[in-house]
This record gives C-alpha cells, sequence and structure tokens, in this order.
C-alpha cells in the first residue's frame, strides 16, 4: 500500500511538470521488490495564454502577465496561482462569489493554448456586525478595529482575521468561530463573543538590606500599586493608575487614559499625567497628550506632546556659601514633540513563547532653566556684596534636548516547554552644549531595568541594558526564570564623567491560582569592579489580580 502512494505522489509531479497523460502502465512484483512501468507521454508547453474577459486593470493588480504563459513550460503550479490570485483579489473586494476559469483550450503537436475568464457575480457590501454573548462593547468600536465597516466591500481577508483579531483584544475572547449571513448583496458578521478577565490590579513589595553592616542592619521595604481598567464602558479604552515609594520621602503618581478610534477612524488619543517627588530635594510634573494611528494586530504610530516641569524643593544654603557652584540639579522647564511606534508580534501577550516586538520613542524639544528665587536671593553674611543670581549668567538658558528610548525583545521556543528572552533595552538623552542636571536623568536600577540594584538607585545620561532570561513554563501563566541583566551605562552631568558596566543575575517565579498571579524573584548585582555580594541580595513579592 504504501508503495501505491509514493507512486501516485510520483505521478502527480511528473503532472505538475506538464507530463499531463503519465500514468502507471503496469506492476511488477520480484521476490520483495515492486517495479512499476511508468508511460510519460509528451510534455506540453504553452502556445498562448490570453486574456478572455478579464479587465486589463485588474490583470494589472494581481500581477499577472501574458508573456509568462508563452511559448514557456507547461507550469500547473503557477497557473494555479495565477487563478488563485486573480480569485482571491476579488474575493477581498467585494465579490465573494466570482469565479475564473480556463476556456478555448486547444491542445496541438505539444502545446496549450487557452483563454482565462471571470465572472464576479454580485457586488457585496458589509452590513455590520453582529454579536451574541454577555459582552459589553460597542459595535461602532469592533467594526473599526476589524476593518469590517457598513457600506465597505466584502473582503474574506477581513473575516478570515477575525479569530487572530479578536484574540489579540486583552478584554474579549471568541466563544466559537464567526460566521458571514448574505442577504440581499449584503453580508453580515456575526460574532460570539464572551469576557476575558483584563483589568487587573498588582502590587510588587521589595525587600532591600540597607548597606549598614552588623546586629544594627535594616532593611528597605519599597512598594509599587498598579491599577488598569480595559473597556469598562464597553468602548475599547484603558484607565491606568500607578504608585510607587521607592525609598522613604519619594514617591510616584501616573495616570494615563488612552481611548481608540475617535469617530471611528484609525485614530486614538492617549493623556497621560505623573508626578515624581524625590525626598526633599525637588518635584516634577509631567504631561502627556499623544495621538495614536493603529495599525493591524494593536501596533501603532503615535504623535505626542510632552511638557516636564521640575522644581527644587530645597537648596543646601552651606554648599551654596561655601563653592558659591549651582546644585546639580535645577528648576527646569522641558516641552517636546516626539514620535512613539509600537510592534507587537507575539503567540501569548502576558507569557510569549515565540514571537517578537519593538518599541521606540524619540523626542526633540526645548530645555529652560529658571532661576531659582531661593538662591538668587541667598546673601552671604562673609560677604554681603556677592550677588548669587550671577551664577545662572555663564548658563544658556534655552537650549534644545533630545531623547530616545527603546527595547528590542525576541523569544525563542526551546523544546518543549521553554522559551528563552533575548532583550535590549536602551536610552539617550542629549544636550548638545549643554548640561545635563540630575533632575532630568534617566533613573535606573531595580526590578523593571537592571534587576539586582535598587531602585531608581543608578542616574544616566545613557544606558544600553542586554537581558539573557531563560523561562521553564509550568502553566499558561506560570513559569520558573533564570536571567542575567548586562549594561552599559553613561553618566554625563554637570560634575560628573562616570562610565560602568553593571551586570545583575538572579532567578524568579512566577505562578497563577484561581486568586491571581504571584511572583518571587531575588537578584544580586555588581558595579564599578565592587565584588557580587551574595550576602544582600534584592527580593520582590509580586502579585496580579485580573477580573
Amino acid at each position: 500500500m504504501s508503495a501505491i502512494v509514493e507512486l501516485r505522489a510520483v505521478l502527480r509531479k511528473l503532472q505538475a511538470q506538464a507530463y499531463l497523460s503519465a500514468s502507471i502502465d503496469s506492476l511488477e512484483r520480484k521476490d520483495s521488490l515492486l517495479y512499476a512501468h511508468l508511460y510519460l507521454g509528451e510534455q506540453l508547453s504553452w502556445a498562448r495564454l490570453r486574456n478572455g474577459n478579464v479587465p486589463t486593470s485588474l490583470l494589472r493588480q494581481t500581477g499577472f502577465r501574458e508573456k509568462s504563459f508563452r511559448d514557456r513550460p507547461l507550469d500547473l503550479a503557477q497557473l494555479r496561482q495565477a487563478q488563485e490570485g486573480l480569485l482571491e483579489f476579488l474575493e477581498n473586494h467585494g465579490y465573494p462569489f466570482a469565479q475564473v476559469w480556463l476556456d478555448s483550450l486547444d491542445a496541438s503537436q505539444g502545446q496549450l493554448a487557452a483563454a482565462l475568464y471571470h465572472e464576479t457575480g454580485p457586488l457585496i457590501l458589509f452590513d455590520g456586525i453582529e454579536t451574541e454573548g454577555e459582552v459589553k462593547i460597542s459595535k461602532a468600536f469592533l467594526q473599526s478595529y476589524l476593518g469590517i465597516r457598513p457600506g465597505s466591500p466584502f473582503s474574506r481577508r477581513r473575516v478570515l482575521e477575525v479569530r487572530d483579531r479578536i484574540r489579540e483584544l486583552p478584554f474579549l475572547q471568541e466563544e466559537k468561530n464567526a460566521q458571514v449571513a448574505f442577504l440581499d448583496e449584503q453580508a453580515v458578521v456575526r460574532l460570539y463573543l464572551q469576557k476575558r478577565k483584563a483589568s487587573k490590579f498588582d502590587f510588587l513589595i521589595g525587600v532591600l538590606p540597607t548597606t549598614e553592616a552588623g546586629p544594627d542592619r535594616r532593611f528597605l521595604i519599597t512598594g509599587t500599586l498598579n491599577a488598569e481598567l480595559q473597556n469598562q464602558f464597553g468602548q475599547g479604552e484603558r484607565l491606568a493608575v500607578s504608585f510607587e515609594q521607592l525609598r522613604p520621602g519619594t514617591q510616584e503618581l501616573e495616570l494615563s487614559f488612552s481611548y481608540p478610534y475617535l469617530l471611528q477612524l484609525p485614530f486614538g488619543i492617549d493623556l497621560g499625567f505623573a508626578q515624581y517627588k524625590r525626598d526633599s530635594t525637588y518635584n516634577d510634573l509631567i504631561f502627556d497628550l499623544g495621538i495614536r494611528y493603529f495599525f493591524q494586530r494593536g501596533n501603532y504610530l503615535k504623535a505626542f506632546w510632552n511638557r516636564t516641569s521640575s522644581r527644587l524643593l530645597t537648596i543646601d544654603e552651606q554648599r551654596l556659601l561655601s563653592t558659591r557652584e549651582l546644585p546639580e540639579q535645577l528648576d527646569l522647564q522641558n516641552a517636546s514633540f516626539g514620535l512613539e511606534y509600537q510592534y507587537r508580534q507575539l503567540d501569548y501577550r502576558l507569557n510569549p513563547r515565540r514571537g517578537w516586538s519593538l518599541f521606540l520613542r524619540a523626542s526633540a524639544g526645548f530645555k529652560t532653566i529658571e532661576p531659582n528665587p531661593a538662591i538668587t536671593e541667598l546673601s552671604d553674611p562673609a560677604d554681603p556684596e556677592f550677588n548669587f543670581s550671577v551664577l545662572y549668567d555663564s548658563l544658556e538658558e534655552r537650549s534644545t534636548q533630545y531623547r530616545l528610548v527603546g527595547q528590542l525583545e525576541q523569544f525563542f521556543p526551546l523544546f518543549q516547554s521553554s522559551a528563552l528572552l533575548l532583550r535590549n533595552r536602551s536610552g539617550w538623552i542629549l544636550s548638545p552644549g549643554q548640561a545635563i542636571y540630575r533632575n532630568e536623568q534617566f533613573r535606573i536600577g531595580g526590578n523593571r531595568l537592571l534587576r539586582g540594584f535598587d531602585e531608581e538607585s543608578l542616574f544616566v545620561t545613557l544606558y544600553s541594558v542586554f537581558s539573557l532570561e531563560y523561562r521553564l513554563l509550568i502553566d499558561r501563566n506560570s513559569y520558573f526564570y533564570l536571567f542575567g541583566d548586562y549594561g552599559y551605562i553613561e553618566d554625563r552631568t554637570v560634575v560628573v564623567r562616570r562610565f560602568d558596566r553593571p551586570f545583575g543575575f538572579g532567578a524568579g517565579l512566577s505562578f497563577e491560582t484561581r486568586a491571581g498571579i504571584f511572583g518571587i524573584s531575588l537578584a544580586v548585582g555588581r558595579q564599578q569592579d565592587n565584588p557580587v555580594d551574595f550576602r544582600n541580595p534584592k527580593v520582590h513579592f509580586g502579585y496580579v489580580s485580573l477580573f
């Protein structure tokens, strides 16, 4: 039986090579061998494949060329590709009942002549979407997100993409495959949906040993709280709140809101606000406004405007009096415009095993230095004539600043239940001809970026962190992981020119229960040629609740 199957495969290959009359003449068995006698016949070639009734513009759009089918060997795969390409184009432009065929066939002297014909059938337009199931979702959002708008030409490709597109939404899932109903030259797409838990509340607690030695050693407790609400109003919107306390007196609050597909167009609006208070040193206020243009699979390009205001809360008067030098942080205003791009192609958003993602954010703007009244009005009892406002005279009040932040990651499947993650995260601040101050630098280090170090303990103007992470997948949302982070950092500020290559490594576990997803990680790090201190690991506990 296996020999017959193999012979049929040989015949199919011969026929694909234009031996259309090839056949098995006879079979002969000798001992344990089976001999087959094949008839090849004549190999056909094209005399001509002419256009029957297909519009020339349509042939041009599908890439059909008559000269490819003239005085050349008959290639059935090429012919099938040409027919399917024409049919696929019609099915995706309003003609799901189109037909394509060959007519006027004439075979003589080993050559085949034919004509290509088509029939479009009626023009079918989408009549919209109907949903089944207890879900809170706007039809306008679904129609814009899926590209199935009432009055637009029917597209078979759009319908086939529904399953993957719904899977990419964090708050919806399909109960069964979509169906299409045709009536009076209109098509209605029926979706069978159910709610997926996507809104979440999570927290992360860090237990970090202080540098004190002996019995008086203490531990620093850090915390992060995040809340994210998805599709609460049925419009696909997202509202997020984040609060962090990374050390005593230092807090960060972030608020963001995204609303997609304004007026059923592929545009959305982003609003953001953040406040960062660094103990009693300075306070930052950040406003962000962006307009997104959506591509397929939730990828986007965003144009944004950002305004950052940084104000000193206190000054070190004694240092100013003794050095007559400005501090390494100043009152600043920064207004910038930029572009942000995100592309993701992952097999599963929460715990991917295969795929890659890219994030880029670039901006250019103007930085303005504002004199601080506490400094300009300071008086030196030993020299009352000295005016501290002259310390600002050597500074350029208004200057240009550029920022670039990026992340690239790739997931590789290993064995049956493992994955390898390669990732790079980088950032760069450039202020030509102007110093960069402490309160406008990147703050890195900690569980989110460069593990094994205290949270946001490294102030840098440039960083590039490479990560290698092995994941052993235990369940859909559970995995054990080993990781290593290696970075290159630069700190170019008013008083410092520092370069370093810190690295950290460790292990962690993320596991899902009915109550939510719990996580624990442990990491150690090394910087400035200091030895790795295994007695002072950074421990983080996390919890994520989906609802």
